[in-house]
């Protein structure tokens, strides 16, 4: 299960998963493993009908920039998906920095947002009080042996991979 995989990944124990409001990410089967492996189980927010907007905007900024509109079909295409995708994660989370909001000041119509300087989510997560020894050790020999100009490179060897014309795109 895609779940149980995803979960290995993490340098922190799952808490729970939050779904969006398809039935083809939540049905029954997934549920009850949820539940079996006592993660909480919740959708997106309630009254909030644009909250899939904000995945999808995710989508966009990541997704589409790696591999473009381009529907890819069948399994080489997966597996390269595959590799790119496990690429982009350490990539992203071990050293590309990004902003996190620190706060938000409403002045009549105008909203102001003051930003925390950006650092890369591993350094917040090892930065977190509440990260266990053990989880923090493992965060920290995952980004002393992982090299950033090795998996750029591999970012883009898979994006060779998949515009070199062998991938179906449907």
């Amino acid at each position: 299960m895609a779940i149980k995989q995803a979960r290995s990944f993490f340098p922190f124990p799952l808490l729970g998963v939050d779904f969006d409001n398809d039935s083809a990410f939540m049905n029954e089967f997934v549920v009850s493993w949820c539940r079996s492996e006592e993660l909480e189980v919740t959708r997106s927010r309630a009254y909030r009908k644009n909250d899939q907007a904000h995945v999808e905007q995710k989508n966009g900024a990541i997704v589409r920039r790696l591999v473009g509109y381009g529907r890819f079909v069948g399994a080489e295409a997966t597996a390269v998906l595959g590799k790119l995708y496990a690429v982009v994660r350490l990539y992203g989370n071990l050293f590309q920095p990004s902003f996190k909001l620190q706060e938000k000041t409403r002045i009549g119509a105008r909203v102001i947002k003051r930003y925390h300087p950006p650092v890369p989510p591993a350094a917040r997560v090892l930065a977190h009080p509440g990260v266990a020894e053990a989880d923090r050790q493992r965060l920290q020999a995952m980004m002393e042996t992982a090299d950033p100009v090795l998996l750029f490179a591999g970012i883009r060897a898979a994006q060779e991979e998949l515009g070199g014309g062998s991938i179906v795109v449907a």
